[in-house]
């Protein structure tokens, strides 16, 4: 292998992983970048018709993507951007499913990214003021505020400046247009029922669309892309991180242990900083291969939280039909369902009262109308405009909720990940909330409720459908959203978190965790902005030797 000298190691290409590269490079550091997977090409990337379709076919039925093809992104993109569950496998109770999405290639999950950037607001730094609920965050949001700041201007991202505490303005390069039914919807949800309503805020498209350069929402088209442009940044593929070891005198880690997927050799790095991005659960994994428990050289954790308090977000999904608007014309470029092009219903914890709020926290609703790329001939009804609406709600942390390492090892000899996870009462109990607001919307707006094979003539639809947890009533199984955080919680000291609030491991300070293994809580956003700007701000705080 052949790699040059470094001065620290970025375990994952990532969002975070991206962000963490960029800003240690541009400080004059050395990085040593691992990733799991290979490098793509960009159109490799891209999503192809109908070929992706008959891979998809294939992944459900070899198991390939038993998990993954649960999730609807996944029948968008390409699906080679999915990870083989044969080769990565993780296990959990069969009463408690979790589907968890892994992306190994450049770039990772944030090739699959949709691309909505919602901030966090001040009271979501502080939940338990409000509730007394768990834990608090050890920083404000007025502190992750600039890098929140520079991760928008540097990604351009596009969105409305619509003055709701719910969701603090960001910085944006312009607006993608609603379409004229989600106008509609919107001007109909404000005025007769009072709840907010604002254009969603993100990237105006992902890797699924056919172009030639990357696009901003993924790591190799902006921060990787760019970190690897100031010569300070390195990057070896197909290579997983099993674990590190620490020198007892000094607590700090001097050795990474990594695995050449191709030959299944292991090789041992000297490391003087680490770096770990490489997703909530792939870090937990590592972070737990790497604990006094599991490694006589290992780290230990005095708070007793590795790997426990995981979370995800609570979801509903209902698809709606609405009357055609009488100015609707046939456009020559339908408009693409993005992360900007899209919208909210921003409630966090301002609810609606609907009906008894037997719950803590909060929720969003998102939605769009008209952007599903349906082709004509797969609509039943003419006259009708096809829209969703996805609530997801804040998931309170809870030590049941866990993340362990399986008895099973995968091919390399290493122990897999065990994960423990189902709903509260408090969860089902919003579901509850969810369900009754989105119809109460979708009523406002002179829509009807139907389901996928009402709305569309799908080719082979009992086979596609009929398993499909997204088309059922119940809220799907946790992991489901992608948005999985949790289990090396920051705090303020180390007998009740993982991390101090520059993510530092409490007795291995030359170890810090950056992606949302780190969160002390999950709100309800989607977490991937907040991710990134955590990442920034924790590497401008090393200082350089």
């Amino acid at each position: 292998m052949d790699i040059s000298p470094y001065d620290a190691i970025v375990v994952g290409s990532g969002a975070t992983g991206g962000i963490a590269a960029l800003t240690l490079a541009e400080k004059g550091v050395k990085v040593l970048v691992i990733e799991a997977g290979p490098k793509i090409k960009r159109l490799e990337a891209s999503n192809y018709e109908p070929r992706s379709t008959f891979q998809r076919l294939s992944g459900v039925l070899t198991k390939k993507h038993a998990n993954q093809c649960q999730h609807p992104g996944y029948w968008k993109n390409n699906p080679d951007l999915y990870s083989n569950e044969l080769k990565h496998p993780y296990d959990f109770p069969k009463k408690k499913p979790f589907l968890w999405t892994q992306g190994k290639q450049y770039g990772g999950r944030s090739l699959t990214w949709g691309g909505i950037t919602l901030r966090l607001s001040s009271e979501d730094f502080h939940p338990a003021k409000k509730d007394g609920f768990g834990p608090n965050w050890p920083i404000s949001y007025e502190e992750l505020s600039p890098h929140y700041d520079f991760i928008e201007n540097f990604c351009g991202i596009y969105g409305r400046k619509d003055d709701i505490k719910e969701v603090p303005n960001g910085k944006y390069i312009g607006e993608i247009p609603l379409t004229e039914n989600e106008n509609d919807f919107g001007s109909k949800v404000k005025s007769k029922l009072n709840y907010p309503f604002i254009q969603s805020r993100g990237f105006d498209r992902n890797s699924s669309v056919k172009e030639k350069k990357w696009p901003k929402s993924s790591s190799v088209g902006s921060s990787l892309k760019k970190a690897l442009d100031t010569g300070n940044v390195q990057i070896i593929s197909n290579y997983l991180v099993e674990s590190f070891e620490i020198n007892k005198i000094t607590e700090l880690a001097s050795k990474l242990t990594i695995v050449n997927l191709e030959n299944g050799h292991k090789e041992v790095l000297d490391c003087d900083l680490i770096l770990l991005c490489a997703s909530t659960i792939s870090t937990l994994r590592i972070l737990l291969n790497s604990e006094y428990k599991s490694n006589s050289s290992g780290f230990k954790d005095n708070s007793g939280k590795l790997g426990k308090y995981l979370m995800d977000h609570i979801s509903i999904c209902r698809f709606f039909s609405v009357p055609k608007n009488n100015s609707d014309k046939p456009l020559d470029n339908p408009p693409n369902l993005s992360g900007a092009g899209s919208f909210f219903i921003p409630f966090g914890s301002n609810l609606p009262e609907i009906d008894d709020i037997n719950f803590h926290r909060g929720y969003g609703i998102w939605g769009a109308i008209d952007r599903l790329g349906i082709p004509k001939f797969l609509q039943k009804d003419q006259n009708k405009s096809i829209g969703f609406l996805i609530a997801h709600g804040e998931v309170l942390p809870r030590e049941k909720n866990s993340v362990s390492l399986s008895k099973k090892t995968d091919e390399w000899g290493i122990p897999i990940p065990f994960i423990e996870f189902e709903w509260s009462e408090n969860e089902l109990n919003m579901a509850k909330h969810m369900e009754n607001t989105i119809r109460k919307s979708i009523k406002a707006a002179n829509g009807e409720i139907k389901n996928i094979d009402e709305l569309m003539n799908i080719p082979l639809g009992s086979f596609f459908t009929k398993n499909l947890i997204a088309l059922s009533d119940s809220p799907p199984p946790p992991g489901y959203y992608i948005h999985e955080v949790g289990g090396a919680p920051m705090g303020i000291n180390e007998e009740n978190s993982v991390v101090d609030k520059f993510n530092r491991l409490w007795r291995c300070k030359n170890v810090l965790v950056l992606d949302g293994a780190c969160w002390p809580t999950s709100s309800w956003q989607s977490p991937t902005l907040t991710m990134m700007a955590l990442s920034r701000r924790a590497c401008l705080n090393i200082k350089k030797t």
